[in-house]
């Protein structure tokens, strides 16, 4: 059904629909009892009602207004994106379910929806490239409808709306959607009232009530009082806002911050050379679109320079946000890309400005699940102008988790533990969220890196390290040298932006030499920013027995590596745990774990009734790596001590001095499969003890590494890296990593799913491949999430991937899978392999542990 809504003014939907659902509102007076409570009636929070009730649950839904009034989903154009425009399996699959959602709610009642379609735009190399790169994922996943075309004319003829001259590739996805939002509000409104859902509109949650146990169980609102052990926070840019007093800051810290963006609606333009339906046509490199109806045009952009993010008053959460009105002179650079690429926008005769906005995060993905603050408090924020696209699917997968059903996704990109406090500070998110909203066609790789907000968390030693030559990329806000270049003219030791898809990137001289010294000398590396813990008490060698799926009943001075797994034998995190004392533990974890492994520990702690006190004392340590075969010998040089295997075998924890430093915590482990020592200095020393190591250094040819050099050493080897290459939903058994799984040991957390897969095997497995006829000049790079393919048919995803120095190719690392089947030992080696990286398909080699 084609709309046939002009879209020309936010106050029609108004006016048309919020009297008609106010109709329904406080119909019913008392409140009652609630298995959960939803403030806010967006499509976020109407579709976790809507997940909800039918998984069997009572639900009350407050809106402060009426339901969808001044909210994201009525004020933007209703612009539903393809699910393959996420290179990322989780959000891609969010996606699908909200288009299924849509396209089934709108057979069964009046929604208007128009399967328009969406032309993306590209003008270089490059971003012709990430076309073909986005294709390449959708083929892989059954997407087999879409188009490429790379003749700017035969472009024109199907889209004449664009300027075409400059073209050099357009990718067209025909499942993009548009929706009369409004409508699709309604009948969810509609649907939840008759399923029993109780909605209020016009009321606010005053204050979400909190017992000693840290536990929800109940909200106050305008109306009085709401028991329930479940609040489900989907207020959009107020997400976080909602008092809980119980709290130090009385309110919960959610990494998300409103920005503005400027949207244009004119008359229909070109009418004698556009099809009735048209597509939305996206110029990706300008961050412009626009798409022309039977009545209208609609048109926009993400720049940078135009984003505002709204006053900063988080400061005092009772104050509402400041909307500021729609400013035609931060439109105008927008406006002025516009009719760059569509001419005929020039001749419109009139234009309404419209203000849109949206709730942005600090890595433009969503932010989902329970927060680490309040038990049974939920959050579904910061969609990051795609909320129409994910909602849906968010809800779906939120009331599962809030229900405690298996859930198949990969949480750790959405999660919103993956977030420190200092990522809810209003004036880091302030600088952030421009930049965020200025990439909203953008697919960042995992080489991306923002150029906003840095500088936030560094290391004692960080100017040191910048005087080397360091050039810093930032993970969890911490500053940490990717590479070293002594030389180099840049105008920034800031590394942003991302690696290209073609052709060296700038570092790859640098990283070769760095790679050699650890191989052939020695290399240090700055890790700083790894996530540090200490478990002590009575009971924690009990209780990280329980937690862990090795044995952590070692001597003092051990040191083993592990994971904590889920009941379904998943990665929680891997980590290395070292026994200082009886009844003390140091435990390191991945920098991106800090408080989920935080939460993770205590959470059992307070469950199993142990008496363990559990510090996160991740910023107390600088820690440098200190790597490759002459490690021992500066080691013996700079502590006075033998480091012999004798004296300092592998996976052992000692107490040394350097220099005039105490407390240092050696470790004989590098983390890349390499000879060498982690040093875990107290922050006091950091500078002195660096100093000695550079000086002591110099006999060995020592050279300053980043984290770069750590990635393609340990691809090399085989290692893995959680959250590319091991998650929650991988297992030890699935990644080659039984051996380091005890099972004789008593009970621990996944025994019992890991020894089900060891009787009956599994479906999928992780490899290393080898590319083969690659030339690294010319040809695409790998940059992890390539299609693998098994005699032709699609198989996995590549994890990781590095170039290998020694091997003289290119290696990724990644799982391939058969759902057919269980794979035996030998049944991978003997099938033929093949691997897409942007477009070009490659013969690869697989092996696996």
């Amino acid at each position: 059904m084609l709309l046939r809504c002009p879209y020309r003014r936010i106050t029609f939907y108004q006016k048309a629909f919020f009297n008609a659902s106010r109709a329904s509102s406080f119909q019913e007076k008392g409140l009652e009892k609630a298995d959960a409570v939803v403030c806010g009636g967006g499509i976020a929070g109407l579709s976790v009602a809507y997940s909800l009730n039918k998984l069997g649950k009572t639900v009350t839904l407050f809106d402060k207004y009426c339901i969808g009034e001044g909210s994201a989903s009525v004020i933007n154009y209703g612009l539903i994106s393809s699910p393959y425009f996420w290179q990322n399996v989780t959000l891609m699959r969010l996606a699908q379910k909200s288009h299924d959602f849509y396209k089934t709610l709108a057979s069964n009642s009046n929604i208007e929806l128009e399967e328009c379609g969406k032309v993306y735009l590209a003008t270089s190399d490059e971003m012709a490239n990430e076309l073909r790169r986005i294709a390449a994922w959708a083929g892989a996943f059954g997407y087999k409808d879409f188009e490429l075309l790379d003749c700017p004319s035969e472009i024109l003829a199907r889209w004449p709306v664009a300027d075409t001259e400059d073209i050099t590739l357009a990718l067209y996805s025909p499942h993009d959607m548009r929706l009369d939002m409004s409508s699709v509000l309604l009948e969810l409104h509609r649907r939840l009232v008759k399923n029993g859902v109780k909605i209020y509109e016009n009321c606010k949650v005053k204050n979400v009530c909190v017992g000693s146990d840290r536990q929800v169980y109940g909200i106050k609102t305008d109306l009085g009082f709401i028991e329930t052990k479940v609040f489900v926070d989907c207020s959009g840019i107020n997400a976080g806002r909602i008092p809980v007093k119980s709290l130090p800051n009385e309110h919960v810290m959610v990494a998300s911050y409103p920005c503005t963006v400027n949207g244009l609606t004119t008359s229909r333009i070109s009418p004698t050379s556009l099809n009735t339906v048209s597509p939305i046509v996206c110029d990706i490199e300008s961050n412009v679109f626009l798409k022309t109806g039977l009545y209208d045009t609609i048109c926009g952009g993400f720049v940078e320079d135009s984003m505002r993010p709204l006053p900063n008053t988080k400061t005092d959460i009772t104050k509402e946000w400041s909307i500021p009105i729609a400013d035609w002179e931060n439109f105008y650079p927008i406006l002025e890309r516009l009719i760059g690429r569509f001419p005929s926008l020039a001749n419109a005769p009139h234009g309404n400005l419209q203000l849109h906005y949206d709730s942005f995060t600090p890595d433009k993905h969503p932010i989902i699940g329970e927060c680490s603050e309040v038990n049974g408090y939920y959050i579904a924020t910061g969609f990051n102008a795609k909320g129409l696209t994910l909602a849906p699917g968010v809800g779906e997968l939120l009331s599962r988790w809030i229900c405690r059903l298996p859930l198949n996704e990969d949480l750790s990109t959405i999660d919103v533990t993956r977030f420190l406090p200092m990522h809810g500070n209003g004036k880091y998110l302030f600088q952030r969220v421009p930049e965020v909203a200025s990439y909203v066609y953008g697919n960042a790789r995992q080489s991306f890196q923002f150029h906003s907000a840095r500088n936030l968390r560094m290391s004692p030693i960080y100017h040191q390290l910048r005087d080397a030559g360091g050039v810093f990329g930032e993970l969890m806000g911490y500053e940490r040298p990717l590479w070293y270049d002594k030389n180099s003219i840049r105008d920034s030791h800031l590394y942003c932006g991302q690696d290209p898809l073609y052709g060296k990137p700038i570092w790859f001289e640098h990283v070769e030499k760095e790679y050699e010294a650890c191989r052939e000398r020695v290399g240090l590396i700055d890790m700083t920013s790894f996530s540090k813990f200490e478990v002590k008490g009575d009971d924690s060698e009990r209780f990280l027995q329980y937690l862990c799926s090795a044995n952590v009943n070692i001597a003092i001075g051990e040191t083993v590596y592990t994971g904590m797994q889920n009941e379904n034998g998943g990665y929680v995190t891997d980590c290395t745990i070292s026994r200082l004392k009886d009844n003390h533990y140091f435990v390191i974890a991945p920098t991106v774990q800090q408080l989920r492994c935080f939460v993770w520990m205590k959470k059992w702690a307070k469950k199993l009734n142990t008496d363990v006190n559990i510090t996160d004392v991740t910023g107390n340590y600088t820690a440098l790596d200190i790597i490759g075969p002459s490690s021992r010998y500066l080691m013996q040089d700079i502590t006075g001590e033998s480091m012999s295997t004798g004296d300092f075998p592998t996976f052992r924890m000692k107490e040394i001095n350097i220099g005039m430093g105490t407390g240092i915590r050696a470790n004989s482990i590098s983390h890349c499969g390499e000879l060498g020592w982690m040093l875990y200095i107290p922050n006091e020393f950091a500078q002195n003890v660096y100093d000695v190591i550079v000086d002591s250094g110099k006999e060995y040819n020592m050279k300053h590494c980043g984290y770069y050099t750590m990635r393609h050493l340990r691809i090399e080897k085989f290692y893995v890296y959680w959250g590319q290459d091991i998650n929650e939903q991988t297992t030890p058994v699935e990644c080659g990593r039984t051996f380091r799984v005890d099972f004789d040991k008593n009970e621990f957390i996944g025994k019992e799913a890991l020894l089900r897969q060891v009787e009956e095997g599994v479906n999928k497995r992780f490899v290393q491949i080898f590319v083969e006829d690659h030339d690294m000049e010319t040809d695409p790079w790998p940059q992890g999430g390539e299609p693998i393919f098994c005699n032709g048919k699609y198989c996995g995803l590549t994890t990781s991937s590095a170039y290998g120095f020694t091997l003289k190719k290119q290696i990724c690392l990644g799982y391939v899978e058969f759902l057919d089947h269980k794979i035996e030992p030998n049944h991978i080696s003997q099938e033929s392999y093949t691997i897409n990286i942007g477009g070009r398909i490659f013969p690869v080699k697989i092996f696996y542990q």
